[in-house]
């Protein structure tokens, strides 16, 4: 019978690997009275550590940096949410943004708020990544 690998969360303990936010997610970054996202990656490395990297036209066109070093601000929880979804909270230094992260399997939705003023919500992201991704990174395992 075939076994789903686990992974350890922070705080949390072991989970499904479904629940693996390290590696790279695609991102569509909503800008406010935009009509297109700006396209990028969010590179998760640790759960400590990202970095989110924009597309370069479409960040310049917007004012937004190329590139966010992202460091966790917060212990990961459980939420009610959606069957528990995982939260945590990024910080952004250097540009001041605080980043609520809401992830679902294959799914991370961020809600940026200025780290100033966190009742200012600037942007809205949602970064994905398909069962491909899951699949290829954690073959399933057999049981004897």
């Amino acid at each position: 019978m075939p076994k789903h690998p686990t992974v350890e969360i922070p705080n949390i303990g072991l989970m499904d690997h479904a629940w693996d936010a390290l590696g790279e997610w695609s991102v569509d970054f909503e800008i406010p009275f935009h009509e297109d996202p700006v396209s990028g990656v969010l590179h998760i490395r640790s759960w400590m550590d990202a970095e989110l990297e924009l597309e370069p036209w479409g960040a310049a066109s917007t004012g937004l940096p190329e590139k966010v070093s992202l460091e966790r601000a917060s212990r990961v929880h459980l939420t009610d949410a959606g069957g528990g979804a995982l939260q945590w909270v990024f910080m952004a230094h250097e540009d001041r943004w605080t980043l609520q992260a809401t992830m679902w399997p294959g799914q991370l939705h961020l809600f940026i708020q200025n780290a100033d003023d966190p009742d200012e919500q600037l942007y809205r992201a949602v970064a994905y990544r398909g069962q491909d991704y899951y699949t290829q990174k954690y073959p399933m395992m057999a049981t004897s």
